[in-house]
């Protein structure tokens, strides 16, 4: 065995590469004839709508945040936050638990984003989330006088937002720092409080406005300041060195808002006119000009003020901080080298005739269909397009992959009616979108959570593909998830299905999806960044999960060492049964013993970043495929009409059912191509590849507009984005291909110390 594994340490571009099972190694071929394509019929894609360009700011500047319109309802739950100039679907929505009170906007953390708080009847409740459905906390009980009107404010510059209310013309505020502070004097019953930082010293200063006439009061000053103009009357309080200003600004019947509307660090006055005209004041130096801008209230919503932390033209929600963690992993990262595709390999002509009129689908259903009325933000919202954050994030994941993967290994020009520079808008619309709404850069955002690592590393693969094709901003925010969500896989580590007495740990659920899921971020991770700290945390976390993924019985009795780590002595558990088939929901499953290209995709990325590949990627992974290829299910026991679940003409065969249908050969293309690369010649994947691919091809060709699947789950009931699933595992079949012709492998077999292998759960 180890003269094999140094016959692999170094192959030729050309060459196919060796699966390890248990105790042997073998190079894979690809053979078989081109299967013919049907003639083309799918129609050119409609006039697409243009997306926005982000080219923009440098992350790191030092940029003084901006004050952007929003409006909530506390009776909906609904938070809208806008980017100024794009519209009322601009910016970003935070769903709430509907409830009762007033609305507020205030940064009660300190990272520089304001979020939801809601006051009711003295009782005050936050969220430190910028996007998606967080819960209220309860922050402190205060005020509670039928009379008490709340405010927000940065009274003690400590960056985090105090509360306070305003009671006929008292000030009563509770510090969040838990200092306490006296009651203030300024204005009268009547009045509408405001607050602002008039004078850009970092604390905010009190208001009033009564009828269309504000009157404000500065601290500290015992002159009239540069910045106020000559429509502003002054009187000073040298006594007490202040400053009370009043001017005319809007009607009776206005909403007043403050905000820095201009980005001089000094916050403006401002109005809502009409429940739908915001006129932004230029400043106390120039309080009859303005600007104005449209953005509807609906029924019940109050207008709010927001704000960006970060530059224009960057994402609207993220923190500074976010955008310097991941500027700093940015500069770590190595783009990949990505060989051009190939039709020579059978199905491949297929295959790319599929992918580029599948992105004819998915474009022209998202950007008229899907996103229609988000196409003109730089930033779309994703969290709030559907009702789950799988849906929301998988799906336009999945098409941003794909395009990624077209634009990288072909001559991508005008295909369908789509240009170049038409396709690249749309992947890094995805891509941004995505990486901006991370936890990592977003506070509340997606990730670290179930499946979060695989959609992670396809839009950060995306990302990686077109790293040349993007900007500063950009880069930061693929960085910053992929290292977030690299760090989380390898703090949680793997799982089991079984322990060591064949026990069930997850009764009729292995954990092989989920551990092969992990693994894909810290492969990603490591292929982008191979000098950065966490590097070897995350092999080592890559070799513990492969390992685990897909260990089987016999593994617990067996000496081989991989990567240093003794099977027979290390394994806690198992995740395959003996045969290589994989248990989940309760059944023998195809559609999850699919998950072995996790292991062979991850060692695809290790070597589009010319880095060497552990031979722990590859441990039962030929078994595995073989559940797929050459094991047979007679029936009875097993459902009519038995054999194996590759059948001939491409079908597929669910021995104890199915869950998302019986008609999607896509799902399994993927899978296919990876094991032509890396599995025994034996097993015929060159085949199986063709077969499928061809078959997927036929299906899409029953339509005009590049879509796959029948309407109605008979076919693929998969409802969260079943075309774009199926158009991800395409064009990984054909990125799959385009390593194994043009990109070297080296194996690593390096006993390496300290990988964790995870525990298995006590016997009770």
């Amino acid at each position: 065995m180890r003269t094999l594994k140094a016959r692999l340490t170094r192959l030729g571009a050309s060459a196919a590469v060796a699966s390890l099972a248990v105790g042997s190694l073998a190079l894979a071929t690809s053979a078989g004839a081109t299967v013919p394509t049907a003639a083309p019929h799918i129609d050119p894609a409609p006039r697409l709508p243009r997306l926005p360009v982000v080219t923009g700011s440098t992350v790191g500047a030092k940029e003084v945040p901006r004050s952007v319109p929003a409006a909530a309802s506390v009776a909906t739950g609904g938070w809208q936050i806008w980017s100024t100039g794009y519209g009322r679907l601009s910016g970003t929505e935070i769903m709430m638990p509907p409830a009762a009170g007033t609305p507020l906007l205030g940064d009660w953390n300190g990272d520089g984003v304001d979020t939801p708080g809601r006051y009711e009847a003295g009782q005050w409740f936050i969220t430190n989330a910028a996007v998606d459905s967080p819960q209220w906390e309860g922050l402190t009980a205060f005020g509670g006088d039928p009379t008490d009107i709340p405010v927000v404010g940065l009274i003690d510059g400590d960056r985090r937002a105090d509360v306070g209310v305003f009671r006929n013309g008292e000030w009563h505020w509770h510090r969040a720092n838990g200092k306490p502070s006296a009651v203030d004097n300024f204005g009268q019953a009547g009045d509408t409080p405001i607050v602002g930082d008039w004078d850009g010293d970092g604390r905010d200063d009190l208001g009033v406005v009564r009828g269309n006439q504000w009157i404000l009061r500065l601290t500290g000053v015992n002159r009239k300041p540069a910045y106020v103009g000559k429509h502003v009357d002054v009187t000073m309080m040298r006594d007490v060195h202040a400053a009370v200003l009043q001017f005319s600004f809007g009607a009776v019947g206005d909403l007043p808002v403050v905000g820095d509307w201009d980005r001089d660090g000094r916050d403006d006055p401002g109005f809502v006119r009409g429940r739908s005209e915001w006129v932004l004041g230029a400043g106390l130096e120039h309080v009859r000009k303005s600007t104005r801008e449209t953005h509807p209230l609906t029924e019940g919503e109050v207008p709010l003020v927001g704000n960006q932390a970060t530059g224009i033209g960057h994402c609207p929600s993220a923190t500074r901080s976010g955008e310097r963690f991941g500027a700093i992993a940015a500069a770590k990262v190595r783009p990949p080298i990505t060989p051009p595709g190939t039709t020579s390999i059978p199905g491949n002509a297929e295959i790319l005739a599929t992918v580029q009129d599948g992105l004819r689908y998915v474009m022209t259903n998202d950007l008229t269909k899907r996103l229609k009325y988000r196409v003109g933000r730089p930033y779309y919202d994703p969290l709030s397009t559907h009702r789950t954050i799988e849906e929301s994030v998988r799906r336009s994941a999945n098409s941003a992959l794909a395009a990624a993967i077209m634009l990288t290994t072909t001559k991508w020009k005008t295909t369908n009616g789509i240009s170049r520079r038409e396709l690249l808008d749309y992947a890094r619309w995805h891509i941004r979108s995505l990486a901006c709404e991370h936890g990592a850069v977003t506070p509340g955002g997606w990730g670290n959570t179930w499946q979060s690592a695989l959609w992670a590393a396809t839009v950060g693969q995306a990302g990686w593909l077109l790293w040349d094709e993007l900007n500063g901003q950009e880069r930061a925010y693929v960085a910053a998830m992929v290292v977030s969500e690299a760090d989380y896989a390898t703090a949680r580590g793997p799982r089991y299905f079984r322990n060591r007495l064949g026990q069930e740990i997850t009764p009729g659920d292995s954990q092989s999806d989920a551990v092969s899921w992990d693994l894909m971020a810290p492969a990603l991770a490591l292929s982008m960044m191979p000098k950065y700290g966490s590097s070897g945390r995350w092999r080592s976390s890559l070799i513990g999960m492969a390992i685990a993924a897909f260990a089987r019985p016999g593994d617990l009795h067996n000496p081989q060492v991989v990567n240093g780590v003794q099977l027979d002595v290390r394994l806690p558990g198992t995740n395959a049964n003996e045969d290589g088939t994989v248990t989940n929901h309760g059944i023998v499953n195809p559609d999850y013993i699919q998950n072995v290209e996790h292991l062979w995709w991850a060692a695809s990325l290790l070597r589009a970043a010319d880095r060497p590949v552990p031979e722990a990627l590859f441990l039962n992974a030929d078994i595995v495929y073989r559940a797929l290829a050459v094991v047979d299910f007679p029936a009875p026991p097993y459902a009519t009409p038995g054999g194996t679940v590759y059948q001939p003409l491409g079908q597929i065969y669910y021995p104890m059912g199915a869950d998302w249908g019986t008609r999607r050969p896509a799902t399994f293309v993927g899978v296919d191509a990876f094991a032509n690369v890396y599995s025994a010649p034996d097993v015929r994947a060159g085949e199986f590849l063709a077969a499928h691919a061809a078959d997927t091809r036929a299906l899409q060709m029953r339509w005009s507009d590049g879509h796959i699947y029948a309407d109605g789950p008979s076919e693929e009931s998969y409802r969260l984005g079943k075309e774009e699933y199926a158009l991800q595992q395409m064009s990984l079949a054909w990125w799959a291909g385009a390593i194994s012709d043009g990109l070297r492998m080296r194996l690593d077999t390096t006993a390496y110390k300290g990988i964790s292998l995870g525990r298995g759960t006590p016997i009770p």
